[in-house]
């Protein structure tokens, strides 16, 4: 029989100690209920101890990132009151597991959203502002296919963000571009997007799937609306196929989740990385990354 109070527990120790979802390295396989209800155990157990959910976060808009992970549908992660982290942040990497990064764009809600909401129209008018941001994740994934259940269970690897200050929506139909940049250098760029259409796709989505956890979307929340391309490990940033950002796209190839924590960090040259979300309708955030002095295996041990 299915444990969740203990997976919880271990979880959440694995996460603590930056060595995510050890349990599926030993075999542990979930339905995706099941991983929504040990997100949600381990969600009780950071509540109990203070910390505070300030939003959520969309994940897998792409079709073919949910392929990969054996899904037919995006996924819903939380956000966590101790893991938000103003633009101009500096932040140990140490505290991550293969960090990786992604530009995105949030939004801060001025009214509550149910599960009524069926399209974009139904939820721009509950839009209070709009912000950029980095999205910080643990890119490990250890168990076998499909992993889906395995990223759910991991809060969607979700393990912090950087925001912007944030600013009033733009006039419906502008165009709107984002760019991810490391050490200055863009590693992903799209400029093609429209407000509200393609920026809150995915947030009726996000307003029912709640609901049907017996959640809702609140007045004040933050919500991370769905990166359109994949998560960027900090050291060694994949560039979409050919190397011109410019062609970045939501089917672009994301790099190995299927690695040892911290082995984005070996044979680092540089002690620290500044990455950047760009927007020019809409900010900047940006955070400068402290690689650990002492060797990746010595941090992240898998015991």
């Amino acid at each position: 029989m299915l444990d969740l109070d203990a997976l919880a527990a271990q979880m959440l120790h694995d996460y603590d100690r930056h060595a995510p979802g050890t349990p599926f390295a030993d075999g542990l396989r979930l339905s995706i209920d099941e991983a929504y209800r040990l997100q949600s155990r381990i969600a009780r157990r950071r509540q109990a101890r203070g910390e505070r959910v300030v939003g959520y976060k969309i994940g897998c808009v792409a079709p073919v990132n949910q392929a990969r992970h054996g899904l037919s549908h995006p996924v819903w992660g939380r956000l966590w009151s101790s893991e938000q982290h103003p633009s101009g942040a500096t932040l140990p990497q140490g505290d991550f597991a293969n960090l990786a990064v992604e530009a995105e764009l949030g939004v801060t809600l001025g009214r509550d959203l149910g599960p009524d909401a069926r399209a974009v129209t139904d939820v721009v008018a509950a839009v209070a502002h709009v912000m950029v941001a980095v999205e910080l994740h643990n890119l490990v994934l250890r168990g076998g296919d499909p992993t889906g259940p395995e990223l759910i269970a991991n809060n969607a690897i979700h393990a912090g963000v950087v925001s912007s200050p944030a600013v009033v929506p733009p006039p419906a139909g502008t165009q709107v571009d984002l760019a991810l940049e490391s050490d200055g250098a863009t590693v992903d760029a799209w400029s093609d997007r429209r407000w509200p259409d393609d920026v809150l796709a995915a947030l009726p989505w996000l307003a029912r799937e709640l609901a049907r956890h017996g959640r809702r979307l609140e007045a004040g929340q933050l919500v991370l609306v769905g990166a359109w391309g994949p998560p960027r490990p900090v050291r060694r940033p994949v560039l979409p196929e050919g190397g011109d950002p410019s062609v970045a796209r939501d089917d672009a190839p994301p790099a190995s989740d299927r690695t040892r924590p911290g082995s984005s960090t070996a044979g680092a040259a540089s002690a620290q990385h500044r990455v950047t979300a760009r927007s020019r309708t809409l900010g900047i955030a940006e955070a400068t990354l402290i690689a650990p002095t002492e060797p990746a295996s010595a941090r992240h041990c898998l015991s």
